[in-house]
C-alpha cells in the first residue's frame, strides 16, 4: 500500500511539473547554475508568466562551484521532455558563464571527465532535433572572462563547444554592458526567426506560358532590378502553376507556386518571403513585368499596382527558448548586471509576442 502510495505521488509530480505547451507561443524557462541546479520550467511566455520568470531570476543566488556542462545539460534534458507545440519553428538555449566548468562530471555517471562531458554536451546540441518537424537547436554561448579564468584557450574552447555555429553563435565579451545587447540583439533574432511574412500579389491572369517578373525595389526597367521573382506561368490540368522560378536578392520560397484563381486574377502567394539578409520584404514598390518575345524585353503591366494588390500577412509561431546562468560567486558585483540583463530579455521576447 504504501508503495502504491509513493507511486501515484511522484506521478502527480511529474505531471505537475511537465509544462502545458498545447497553445500556440512563446515557451521560455530558466536554469541558473553554480555548484547545484535551479530551474524555472518551460512555460508560456505572457503578462502573467513574465513576472513570475522575472520574480525567478531575481531570486537566484550566488554560490561556489561552476557545473556549466551540467546545466546546458539539463536545459537539453527538459526541452526533449515536453511534447512541442505542432506549430514549432524555432528552439535555442542562451548560455551566459564567466568561468570555467568545475566538476560537472562528478553528476553524471555517462562521462568520465569534464571533456568528455563537454563533447557529449555539444554533440546533443549539433545532432539534436525536436518535434515533427525535427527542429534544430540553436545554442547561443555568451562568455565574459572573470578573473579566475587562467586559460583562456579553454574558456573559448567551451563556448564554441556549447554553441551550434562557433562561427555566430559564440560572443565572447569584455563587460556587461556588452553582455545586455548581446542578450536584446538575441532576443530580437529569436523574434524574427519565430515570425514569418507571407507575401500575396494579384496580378490580371497572364496567358498559359508567359515568362513573368515580380520586382521590390522600384526599378523603372526589370533589368535593372536586384530583387525579384521570375518564373513561367502555366496551366497544368486545369490548375495554374507558377514554376521555374528564379529569385534574386531573397530567400528561396519554393520552385512551385500554385496560384489561386479569383475571377480574371491570379493570386500568388509567397510564405516567409525575405531578402537574403533575413528582413522582410516591402511592397510598396512592386511591379510585375512580362516577357515580351517579339521584342526580346520586359514590359511593365500596368493593370498591376501595388495598392490593394499586395497584403504582407505577419504570422508567428511558437518557440521553446532555454535561458541557462552562470551564478557563482566569482561574478561579485557582476551578477546583479547580469540578472537585470536576463530580465530585459524577458521583456524584450514578451514584447514581441503579439498576444
Amino acid at each position: 500500500m504504501t508503495a502504491l502510495l509513493l507511486t501515484s505521488t511522484l506521478l502527480t509530480s511529474c505531471f505537475k511539473d511537465k509544462p502545458d505547451t498545447s497553445k500556440q507561443g512563446l515557451y521560455i524557462g530558466v536554469i541558473g547554475f553554480n555548484d547545484d541546479i535551479h530551474s524555472k520550467k518551460l512555460t508560456l511566455l505572457n503578462n502573467n508568466s513574465k513576472q513570475e520568470m522575472k520574480d525567478f531570476i531575481n531570486g537566484l543566488t550566488m554560490e561556489n562551484g561552476t557545473i556549466l556542462y551540467h546545466a546546458v545539460n539539463t536545459a537539453l534534458d527538459k526541452i526533449e521532455a515536453i511534447t512541442p507545440p505542432e506549430d514549432l519553428i524555432n528552439v535555442s538555449i542562451i548560455t551566459f558563464t564567466d568561468g570555467l566548468d568545475q566538476g560537472s562530471y562528478k553528476l553524471n555517471p555517462n562521462y568520465n571527465s569534464g571533456e568528455d562531458y563537454l563533447i557529449g554536451v555539444s554533440n546533443r546540441i549539433r545532432n539534436g532535433f525536436v518535434g515533427i518537424d525535427r527542429v534544430p537547436i540553436s545554442a547561443y554561448s555568451i562568455g565574459v572572462k572573470g578573473a579566475d579564468v587562467n586559460n583562456e584557450a579553454q574558456f573559448r574552447h567551451n563556448l564554441e563547444k556549447l554553441s551550434s555555429d562557433p562561427r555566430h553563435n559564440v560572443f565572447l565579451v569584455d563587460n556587461m554592458a556588452q553582455v545586455s545587447q548581446i542578450f536584446s540583439d538575441i532576443a530580437q533574432d529569436l523574434y524574427h526567426q519565430s515570425a514569418t511574412w507571407d507575401v500575396t500579389l494579384k496580378t490580371p491572369a497572364p496567358d498559359p506560358g508567359t515568362k513573368i517578373r515580380f520586382t521590390f525595389d522600384n526599378v523603372t526597367n526589370a533589368e535593372d532590378s536586384q530583387r525579384y521573382i521570375e518564373g513561367i506561368f502555366a496551366n497544368e490540368n486545369g490548375r495554374d502553376i507558377f514554376t521555374n522560378i528564379v529569385y534574386v536578392g531573397l530567400r528561396n520560397c519554393g520552385s512551385v507556386i500554385y496560384p489561386a484563381t479569383e475571377g480574371i486574377f491570379s493570386v500568388f502567394t509567397f510564405s516567409d518571403l525575405l531578402t537574403e539578409d533575413g528582413v522582410q520584404v516591402y511592397t510598396t514598390n512592386t511591379k510585375q513585368w512580362k516577357w515580351d518575345e517579339a521584342i526580346h524585353s520586359w514590359t511593365n503591366n500596368s493593370e498591376f499596382t501595388p495598392s490593394g494588390n499586395t497584403v504582407v500577412q505577419e504570422e508567428f509561431k511558437s518557440a521553446l527558448v532555454m535561458l541557462v546562468l552562470d551564478c557563482s560567486s566569482s561574478l561579485g558585483n557582476d551578477f546583479n548586471n547580469v540578472k537585470s540583463a536576463a530580465c530585459q530579455f524577458i521583456e524584450t521576447l514578451n514584447g514581441n509576442t503579439h498576444q
